[in-house]
């Protein structure tokens, strides 16, 4: 049975809530949507079936539906491990690692676990995460890798309203400033996976 905390459920059960090993935390923030097009679908399996499971855990908000399914199931078919970050709003059955009761402690702890983070594609929610993600580099709450995956040119007028934002003054910096990556393809995101954290 769980332990309940202020905002936060622990299942007792997980063996990942410290990092024990040399494996990296890999957050991925994506849609939950069902009936999405078949093309987002097959990239989110083929770049999941490629990440490397002896080097990367992956810690997502927990669920089943839409994209968020496919990278869970695609990674453990292939026995990876899953860290799992969710609302109870959103609970299924089988368990997760952290249950919270609101969405900015959830997302605080995807952060928090992650070493490096990925942006697939998806709406309201994934850019909100994906943009706490930034702005936590911003201010220097943190230094992670935030790689946005544009896959289908989805976040192209994401990234060009923030080329007006700079042109116009209020965001000062480059986005490597802020520890952005944008990759476009399965091969880029998968080569820069391999890469990261290598001497």
């Amino acid at each position: 049975m769980a332990i309940e905390e202020t905002y936060i459920l622990e299942n007792p059960k997980s063996k990942y809530k410290i990092k024990h090993s040399n494996m990296l935390n890999l957050t991925i923030f994506c849609s939950g949507k069902h009936d999405l097009k078949p093309e987002y679908v097959e990239a989110t399996q083929d770049l999941i079936s490629r990440i490397d499971i002896e080097k990367y855990r992956i810690t997502y908000g927990g669920g089943s539906i839409g994209l968020m399914g496919t990278v869970r199931n695609t990674f453990k078919n292939r026995g990876g491990t899953i860290i799992t970050s969710n609302l109870k709003l959103f609970l299924e059955s089988g368990g997760d690692d952290y249950v919270f009761d609101n969405i900015s402690d959830r997302q605080s702890k995807l952060i928090e676990l992650a070493d490096i983070m990925l942006v697939l594609t998806g709406g309201f929610g994934t850019m909100y995460e994906c943009l706490e993600a930034i702005t936590k580099n911003q201010i220097r709450e943190i230094s992670k890798k935030v790689i946005i995956f544009n896959f289908n040119h989805i976040y192209d007028h994401l990234l060009a309203q923030i080329a007006v934002l700079q042109k116009e003054g209020f965001i000062k910096n480059t986005l490597d400033a802020y520890n952005i990556v944008v990759l476009s393809t399965v091969d880029e995101v998968v080569e820069y996976l391999e890469k990261f954290g290598s001497p």
